[in-house]
């Protein structure tokens, strides 16, 4: 079964982008790796530094390295190298 990455591909390794993640957080990342395995594993996701983020509540720091699950993933947008 393939895995559905948002439209999330290698090429966007190293770029800037903008996620809008579910629940309404908005961060704008550097894309670190595609982590894809076989189903069920829940590791399928997204590893990245945040760069900034809508929510000022202390869950994630600016320059931490963080990972996400695709289906954390509502849309994206490239920003940018």
């Amino acid at each position: 079964m393939p895995i559905d990455t948002r439209g999330l591909h290698q090429e966007h390794i190293g770029k800037r982008l903008r996620l809008e993640l579910t629940g309404g957080e908005v961060d704008e990342i550097k894309l670190l790796e595609l982590t894809i395995c076989e189903p069920p594993e829940p590791c399928c996701g997204i590893t990245y530094t945040l760069l900034s983020a809508n929510r000022s509540d202390g869950s994630k720091e600016r320059g931490g390295t963080y990972w996400t699950a695709f289906g954390e993933i509502e849309n994206f947008r490239v920003l940018g190298d």
